[in-house]
Parts: structure tokens; sequence; C-alpha cells
């Protein structure tokens, strides 16, 4: 996000009047901030569900989710029926939501509008630099 030759300790910055630390966030800033927040706890959230995904595809590969059955007098593995009756076959079929290209989809979409706001925020501070620059010639 910033670059800063003081990270990870900002109170002994020599550039404070350049460093992007020090800059007042302004409330277009502001806002920008808070929209890049959402989006990313928007990307940990589709990250977890497409773990979940994962997860239980691997429950229904290991046949998790079936249940022996006598059929004409033969044992038979099937698939257990979700709360709508239907058997389970897919992760979709467990738990609501779990789609995986519904979900790469909107990871995608998501990372999208992430770089977007990024350089956004990247046009914002140049722009705030080199107002404390001028600021500092000025009051020289």
């Amino acid at each position: 996000m910033f670059k800063c030759d003081c990270y990870p300790n900002h109170e002994i910055c020599r550039n404070k009047t350049t460093c992007e630390f020090w800059i007042p966030l302004n409330q277009k800033l502001k806002q920008l901030n808070q929209q890049i927040s959402y989006e990313l706890n928007t990307l940990e959230s589709l990250n977890q569900r497409k773990r979940d995904y994962f997860k239980v595809l691997s429950e229904i590969q290991q046949e998790r989710y079936t249940e022996i059955i006598a059929i004409d007098g033969r044992l038979k593995r099937v698939p257990k029926k979700n709360a709508r009756g239907e058997p389970i076959l897919k992760p979709g079929d467990v738990q609501i939501g779990l789609d995986f290209n519904l979900i790469s989809q909107e990871i995608t979409d998501t990372e999208a509008i992430i770089r977007v706001l990024r350089i956004k925020e990247k046009n914002i501070l140049k722009i705030l630099k080199k107002q404390c620059e001028i600021r500092l010639i000025v009051e020289k």
C-alpha cells in the first residue's frame, strides 16, 4: 500500500513532509480507504467460501455424504439427501452458494475493483505529496 524508507517506525521519520504516513488524509482519501477496506473484507469472505467449497468437495469425494442401503437384497452406497430432499452430488447441494464458477468470477471481479481503487489511492497520494512539497517550498 505505502512505500516509505522509515517503515515500520514512522515516529523517527526524517521525511515528514513527503512520507505518505505523515500526509494528512482528505475526505476523498478517507472514503477511498473505506471502500478498499470493504472490498478486502468481501474478498476474504469469498476466499473463505472457496475454501468451504473445496472442503465440502473433499468430503463428498471421501463419501461422507453417502449411506449404505439394501436394494434388491444387495447393499449399495447411495448419496444422502439434503434438506430439500435432493441427493448430495456436489458442494452446492450441501450449502447454498457453493458454486465454484460463481465464486471464482466474484473473486476476479473484486480483485479488479481493488486494483482500480488502489490506482485511485496512489494518484490521490501523489497529488497530496506534491501539495505538501509545494507548501514546504513556499514556507522556506
